[in-house]
Order: structure tokens, then C-alpha cells, then sequence
């Protein structure tokens, strides 16, 4: 069980990301400042900063939790599992992950919500979200490395244009997320034995 001192540091930081989350979709990303998102989670600017680095930080802060549950996900192949139902699932689990966190950026945000911090960082994030879904199927399925890559990238744009797609066109949290599913299977259609 967590201290009372770690629950209250994850309160925190959930309600940064979730007053961030709120003032970009009211006001957009560009108009709001760390001042309006710590000021809308009760906190001080300071510790906005203790928590992130640059305001962009908070549109990828589950990142990391929406990949290790995708890798996890590749972990559990069921005995005769396809690659390619394999990797639907653990994209199933990143999007759950992605949405139950607040923030669909975890998964998709690249491509999907709002600006990034730097092109460089959005490049890095991507390439080892890639290296790491593509390298755990490749030893769940003893693929080739190649063939791995192809199907996660496959997948990943696919998941990343049809939830860029849904979200302009006013698509719901559920219409989207059925979207961004039904795209994944459809992207890895070509890979199936």
C-alpha cells in the first residue's frame, strides 16, 4: 500500500494533467500557460515544475504507462495466438490505458492532439515506443525484426489516423476508441499467415 505521502504526489500530478487536459481543449494548447494549469490544480506554478519540465511533459506524462501495458500485453500470448491478434491486444491494452489516464497522447498523441515540444522529442518518443512493442513481438512470435517493426508501425499509424480522424470530426471517447480498434485489426489484415 502507498504512503500517504506517494497518494498524495499522484493526486497531484493527476490534477495537473487533468486541469491541463481541460484548458487545451477549452482555450487550445498555444493560449494556455503553466500559470492557468497550476492555478486550475490548486498548485503553485513551482510545483507544476516539480512534476514536469515543460508544459508539453503533460500531454505524454502516460506515455510510459500506455507502453508497458502493450508490452505486457505481448507478454501473455495465448498458446496459437497469431501475431497479429496478439498485437491488436496489447494496442487494445495501450488504448484502454490511454483513455482510463485522461490523456489519449500517451498512445497517440503524436500525431492526434496538439503541438509537441520539439520535433526531436516526439521523433525519440516514437522511435522507442516502436524499439519496444517491436522487439516484445518479435520474441513472443519469433518474428523477424523486420517483419515486427512493419506490423507495429502498421498499426501504430493506423491507431494514430483514425483517432486523428474521429476526435476532429467530434467523434465520443467510445466512438473513438472503437475506431482506433476496429483501424489496428484492418492495418494488420496484410500480415496474417
Amino acid at each position: 500500500m502507498a504512503s500517504l505521502r506517494e497518494r498524495k504526489k499522484r493526486q497531484t500530478r493527476q490534477a495537473l494533467m487533468d486541469a491541463a487536459a481541460q484548458l487545451f481543449d477549452k482555450q487550445g494548447y498555444e493560449t494556455t500557460t503553466v500559470d492557468q494549469i497550476a492555478a486550475a490544480a490548486g498548485v503553485s506554478t513551482r510545483t507544476f515544475f516539480t512534476y514536469f519540465r515543460h508544459k508539453a511533459d503533460v500531454l505524454y506524462a502516460n506515455s510510459a504507462d500506455c507502453l508497458e501495458a502493450g508490452v505486457t500485453a505481448l507478454g501473455t500470448r495465448r498458446p496459437g495466438e497469431p501475431p497479429t491478434d496478439l498485437l491488436a491486444r496489447a494496442f487494445d491494452a495501450m488504448l484502454a490505458e490511454s483513455w482510463e489516464m485522461g490523456l489519449i497522447a500517451g498512445l497517440v498523441g503524436d500525431a492526434v492532439k496538439l503541438p509537441i515540444y520539439s520535433a526531436q522529442s516526439a521523433i525519440d518518443r516514437s522511435n522507442n515506443r516502436m524499439a519496444r512493442l517491436a522487439t516484445a513481438l518479435a520474441a513472443a512470435c519469433e518474428l523477424d525484426r523486420v517483419t515486427a517493426y512493419a506490423m507495429v508501425g502498421a498499426a501504430l499509424g493506423a491507431v494514430s489516423a483514425s483517432a486523428a480522424a474521429a476526435m476532429s470530426e467530434g467523434g465520443s471517447d467510445d466512438e473513438t476508441m472503437i475506431e482506433t480498434a476496429r483501424a489496428c485489426r484492418r492495418a494488420l489484415v496484410g500480415f496474417a499467415d
